[in-house]
């Protein structure tokens, strides 16, 4: 699968949301792409996106998302315009349950889980500096943490 550009991602969020009757901030938005990026790349080997993602003091940040977004003020009802919609049954399915997993948390909750101490942000940010990028390679070793954290606590 050729990866998708983390807008379009955010298109299927936002037309996700509106089908509950739902509309989203930016920074909320900004967090379930990069989510679904990170699950992508644990359960699928291969990254979701390829823009960057980069670790800012004031958290995650993707800014093809944000410069694109931002326009409509604090909440997002309208997907942007010019890219395609995913529609590729797969990826529906796995933004799905991305979705109905993340969809009624707060945002304090997806910022902990994302922006917390030896996370990719941190880490990124710890070696870089903020502005740094995270790397698909940390996230994908970050992941793979989790994932060996879980198998664990699961034996």
């Amino acid at each position: 699968m050729k990866p998708y550009d983390a807008r379009q991602v955010a298109n299927w969020f936002i037309r996700r949301a509106a089908r509950d009757g739902r509309v989203l901030p930016v920074s909320f938005i900004m967090q379930l792409v990069y989510i679904a990026h990170a699950r992508h790349m644990r359960t699928r080997e291969a990254i979701l996106f390829a823009n960057k993602i980069e670790a800012w003091r004031s958290g995650i940040f993707i800014e093809d998302v944000y410069d694109t977004f931002r326009k409509q003020e604090e909440e997002v009802s309208r997907p942007a315009k010019g890219f395609a919609e995913i529609e590729e049954p797969s990826s529906v399915k796995f933004l799905e349950e991305v979705w109905e997993t993340y969809k009624d948390r707060g945002l304090k909750e997806l910022i902990r889980m994302t922006e917390d101490v030896n996370t990719p942000w941190y880490l990124a940010a710890k070696i870089g500096g903020w502005y740094a990028q995270i790397p698909p390679a940390l996230i994908k070793l970050h992941q793979d943490a989790l994932a060996y954290q879980l198998a664990r606590r699961n034996d």
